[in-house]
């Protein structure tokens, strides 16, 4: 292009009039580069979604409203925003449950965040969202960070991947099977260091837990059978578990 079209030389290039006023950036594309430098980067602290408050109170909740905790964290996040207005069109979600979510706020600080923006440019962690959005699309990952409960961090992951499918007896490839994978860690004033996974393999469940600590493995193995118990009392028996000292 440059061949057919040579660059014009500095010094034949017309004066511009001093009145010319200075060129400028949209809003819109000042959010763009920042996305894109934000997607360049690469910084974890970018692509992993940071929780403002901890999930839970001092007491621990029953396992419905955990479970239900964790769900609504990660669905109303913001990130799967586009699919849940999609649901909504069609009756599948509710205006309140769509709401929640990041975009619908913004959506209704519409002039509050216009005035921001001209004064000190664009919404910076509308363009991290979005970069996050894109980073979860591309990894098939999710990543949070936050508290458990006032003063436990804890870091939770969640992970999808596939595997090819198994021959069928046709010789035809099967459907590609479907991996969940969540992961949390945490770190106790009194156990130390411990990290668990879940591993969800079509109706397998397995999970594997880990410790810094050798006593602290032993005494999670104590409770080994509550947890067996409580799985499948769930309806979700385990197929394996897995509970040792992390190699350093």
């Amino acid at each position: 292009m440059l061949g057919k079209a040579p660059l014009t030389p500095a010094n034949e290039l017309p004066d511009l009039d001093p009145n010319t006023p200075q060129a400028t950036l949209s809003n819109t594309a000042r959010l763009l580069t920042t996305v894109l430098s934000a997607a360049q980067s690469g910084g974890a602290a970018q692509l992993a979604l940071v929780g403002k408050n901890a999930l839970f109170g001092n007491a621990a909740p029953p396992t419905e409203q955990l479970a239900q905790k964790l769900q609504d964290t990660i669905s109303q996040s913001g990130l799967f925003y586009e699919s849940h207005v999609t649901e909504w069109a069609k009756g599948e979600r509710t205006l309140p449950e769509l709401m929640r979510e990041p975009q619908m706020q913004r959506m209704l600080q519409g002039g509050e965040n216009a005035a921001r923006a001209a004064a000190s440019g664009p919404d910076l962690s509308a363009a991290q969202l979005i970069n996050q959005q894109l980073h979860t699309h591309e990894q098939g990952r999710v990543q949070w960070n936050g508290e458990a409960w006032p003063g436990q961090p804890m870091q939770w992951e969640i992970r999808r991947e596939q595997r090819e499918g198994r021959q069928d007896q046709g010789g035809a490839d099967g459907e590609p099977e479907q991996i969940w994978r969540s992961g949390v860690r945490f770190r106790f004033p009194m156990l130390g260091a411990v990290s668990a996974s879940v591993t969800l393999i079509g109706g397998q469940v397995h999970i594997q837990v880990q410790a810094d600590d050798g006593g602290t493995a032993d005494t999670l193995r104590a409770y080994a059978g509550q947890l067996e118990q409580a799985m499948e009392a769930a309806g979700a028996p385990l197929s394996s578990l897995t509970i040792a000292q992390e190699s350093l």
